[in-house]
């Protein structure tokens, strides 16, 4: 696995690391209590202290790296600055620290999106065989095929019953190393109801219920969301624009003033650069079980 900014080998630098810096990794474990959760359902195969020392042996590579580079470009360019090597250094230290520290749960955020597009498709497939009799370890075998990422987490717990833990552990299991509250959820009730003995098909009945009313809320309030955006849109990439070149053109016309060339360059560059940016941002929107 890569790890972004890392740029030795990932195993042979966190056993460096753990040798050299533990202390401070044990620092970070302790001020980030959630870094041991979010490495395990980011499925980052470090433990949280090796992780730790990682980042600190990182965070000081770049140091080291950047601070006397910075210092020789300035000496080259004949501007000597002995303060601003140490600053551009330490900035972008501490913002390859934080992002690390961020990484696991950026990493586990971006599994669960992938986890609920398909969440609801398979537990509609597993409502309809447990409906016709299908055991539910039949049942899971079925989905542990053709349905992405939800498939693999049904695999694995086909594997551990295979292997002669109980369904119940092994669905609990499941649960724990998965970031999407959905997708526990739905292990929950199914344990649950294995417990009780109770009917296992009207349980998953009333979860692919809850989750479509929701998939359905979820969808209405995005689509609420569209309508300020739009406007929003229309006023900085088409408004704006066309009323702001029309002004400049009235005002050269008027005034004897000459438009640079450069403005209507950065005019498209800067419609470029929003419409890249509204489109991200519509995107993060999006409801989770909806591709």
């Amino acid at each position: 696995m890569i790890i972004p900014f890392v740029p030795f080998p990932l195993k042979k630098a966190s056993k460096e690391a753990v040798a050299h810096f533990s202390k401070f990794g044990d620092i970070i474990c302790r001020s980030f209590p959630s870094l041991k959760l979010n490495l395990y359902q980011a499925k980052i195969g470090l433990r949280p202290r090796e992780y730790a020392s990682l980042i600190v042996l990182t965070t000081i590579f770049y140091f080291i790296i950047l601070t006397p580079l910075v210092f020789w470009i300035g000496f080259i360019a004949g501007k000597v600055d002995f303060f601003l090597p140490f600053a551009v250094g330490g900035v972008f230290s501490l913002f390859v620290f934080f992002y690390l520290i961020q990484y696991p749960r950026l990493v586990a955020s971006r599994r669960m999106k992938v986890l609920e597009s398909d969440l609801l498709n398979s537990l509609q497939h597993m409502l309809i065989e447990i409906k016709s009799g299908v055991p539910l370890f039949n049942s899971m075998i079925s989905i542990s095929t053709g349905y992405g990422e939800i498939s693999e987490e049904f695999k694995k717990v086909v594997k551990e019953i295979n292997a002669g833990k109980s369904e119940i552990k092994a669905l609990e299991e499941a649960s724990r190393r998965n970031p999407s509250l959905y997708f526990r959820r739905t292990l929950w009730q199914l344990t649950n109801s294995i417990k009780a003995g109770s009917d296992i098909g009207n349980a998953l009945e009333a979860i692919v219920h809850n989750l479509t009313q929701e998939q359905i809320i979820a969808i209405r309030k995005y689509g609420q969301e569209l309508s300020p955006y739009t406007l929003i849109y229309m006023l900085i990439a088409i408004i704006m624009p066309t009323l702001g070149i029309t002004f400049l053109i009235i005002l050269s016309s008027f005034a004897g003033l000459q438009i640079p060339k450069l403005i209507f360059p950065l005019i498209v560059l800067g419609l470029a650069v929003f419409q890249y940016f509204f489109m991200g941002m519509i995107k993060t929107k999006r409801p989770l079980m909806v591709r």
